[in-house]
């Protein structure tokens, strides 16, 4: 399968949020667990931490939507424009 230079810059971008995405979804995780031990051992009751906890869940969840970098979609674009293109023998 063969890229273009453009193609082959989307699918590096790709790459790099992919690993942003990751370290932020790990950091929110902590911020959960922590939250949660802390709510548990009766140090913080805030009557919005399940509002709050929510939130974080959400962003976690949309986190690759967000922010510079190719989004799910256009990622799928490329590879099923690359996959329905006849295939040449080289």
């Amino acid at each position: 399968m063969e890229f273009t230079d453009a193609e082959l810059v989307l699918i590096a971008a790709a790459k790099h949020k992919v690993k942003w995405v990751q370290r932020v979804r790990i950091g929110v995780i902590i911020l959960l667990l922590l939250g949660t031990l802390a709510l548990l051992a009766d140090l913080w009751s805030h009557p919005y931490a399940i509002y709050i906890a929510f939130a974080l869940v959400v962003f976690a969840v949309a986190l690759p939507q967000f922010g510079q970098g190719p989004k799910y979609e256009e990622l799928l674009e490329l590879l099923l424009e690359k996959s329905s293109s006849p295939k040449t023998n080289v």
